[in-house]
């Protein structure tokens, strides 16, 4: 154990030394693999090996579908709907914000994506209203969770991945705990909406323009039935289904709303390829890392300490919480799903938990991470765009934070939250 703390706090040394993470972790598994006396090979071997793997070319095919659908203008036409639906209530913005990510988040899969394409447009448009800067991007990166939990979940892809896990079930088991983050989300914007003492003016409801509206969006709200559809009824692999999702997006862009272009193209293959290298990357470098804790034995004394010392099911569920929660902090939601994920399974079935209520619970709580400082990802994008120090946001956002934790707390008591949609099947 002493071992692996050392490999976190080098670890931590680097990420505040302003490494990008994946170059962090590769130079910590460098450092120990030569004080471990390990052949260099095995960076090599474990890089090339983490992403080789035909299921995890889902990832890039959703990742360039989300980048076709946004070039089509979809974010445009997700946020009116949302307004049309929600606009009229107080704290409309903060309301349209939050649906807007459930919506997009079947489209995309990526927190990341969401707290750019959503923030980009609604983080000045809430500042130009009246809202405090601190207070649009904990709306928008408190939100953004709701991307990796609604389906297609790229994190759902990497944890069956790593698991073996039907990756349709637990796209389904992301279905209700997403709704209600959502819902108890829009709870807390219209509270802290009255104690911030804000009153702007609000859209009236129209049945007519929520209508109108709707049709105007519906090609971009079917894409995930599309995709989820065909995961779910087996039509399709996770891989297939990206491919689908492209196709469906070049037809919508082209066809429907006519607002993708040829020339348009290679900017979006660019884009994808950026954001693909970055997340494959971030995904090899903890397939080194994490292998070189397994020779540490690292996760195993975390199986061991859950299991044979804490040995009630909720203790142990409890302690993991309170570790991906930490290490969160501090690392990529990518990088805790590669190193853990099969532990997790272990605990879980060792415990007697339905494997996809355990794994679903358990990677909600590793994304919390990317809403916390000092490397919250989806946080880090928000403050960007409001031009805010990450530390003025902090306050703002634990309401959000606390309600993701409670519906996870939730969701471990009450198993057919998350069951009940897979069950199903």
């Amino acid at each position: 154990m002493l071992q692996a703390t050392l490999v976190f706090l080098v670890l931590l040394f680097f990420i505040l030394a302003g490494f990008p993470i994946y170059i962090s972790a590769v130079i910590t598994a460098i450092i120990f693999i030569f004080a471990m006396d390990i052949s260099f090979d095995l960076v090599i071997i474990k890089m090339f090996g983490s992403i080789n793997a035909f299921s995890l070319m889902a990832i890039p095919f959703f990742i360039l579908a989300g980048n076709i659908m946004t070039s089509s203008r979809i974010t445009d036409k997700l946020v009116s709907f949302a307004s049309a639906a929600v606009g009229q209530f107080k704290g409309g913005l903060g309301h349209v914000n939050i649906l807007a990510s459930v919506f997009f988040g079947g489209i995309q899969g990526s927190g990341a994506a969401d707290a750019s394409a959503i923030g980009g447009m609604l983080i000045p448009a809430m500042e130009k209203q009246g809202y405090d800067k601190d207070y649009a991007v904990a709306v928008t990166a408190g939100s953004s969770m709701l991307s990796p939990i609604i389906p297609p979940s790229i994190a759902m892809i990497l944890y069956s991945f790593y698991t073996e896990t039907p990756v349709s079930r637990l796209f389904l088991g992301g279905v209700l705990p997403g709704v209600l983050i959502a819902v108890l989300q829009m709870l807390v914007n219209g509270i802290e909406y009255r104690r911030r003492g804000y009153n702007f003016g609000t859209s009236r409801f129209s049945l007519k323009h929520l209508v109108k509206t709707f049709t105007f969006s519906f090609g971009a709200l079917i894409m995930p039935l599309i995709i989820i559809g065909g995961i779910v009824f087996g039509l399709v692999t996770p891989t297939e289904s990206g491919v689908l999702a492209i196709s469906y997006g070049l037809l919508y862009g082209f066809f429907i709303s006519r607002e993708l272009k040829v020339r348009h193209l290679p900017r979006i293959l660019l884009d994808s390829a950026v954001t693909t290298a970055v997340v494959m990357m971030t995904i090899a470098a903890a397939g080194v890392l994490s292998n070189v804790l397994v020779r540490m034995r690292f996760q195993n004394e975390v199986l061991d300490f859950a299991v044979n010392v804490l040995q009630n099911p909720y203790l142990a569920t409890f302690f993991l919480m309170a570790v991906f929660l930490v290490l969160g902090c501090f690392l990529d939601p990518t990088v805790l799903i590669a190193m853990f994920a099969a532990s997790v399974l272990s605990i879980g079935n060792a415990f007697g938990f339905d494997p996809i209520h355990y794994g679903v619970i358990m990677v909600i709580v590793m994304q919390v991470g990317a809403i916390t400082p000092p490397v919250g990802t989806f946080l880090f994008i928000s403050c960007g765009i409001a031009r805010l120090p990450l530390e003025e946001s902090v306050k703002a956002l634990l309401p959000y934070i606390f309600v993701v934790i409670f519906v996870i707390i939730l969701a471990i008591f009450v198993p057919g939250l998350v069951t009940a949609l897979p069950s199903l099947v």
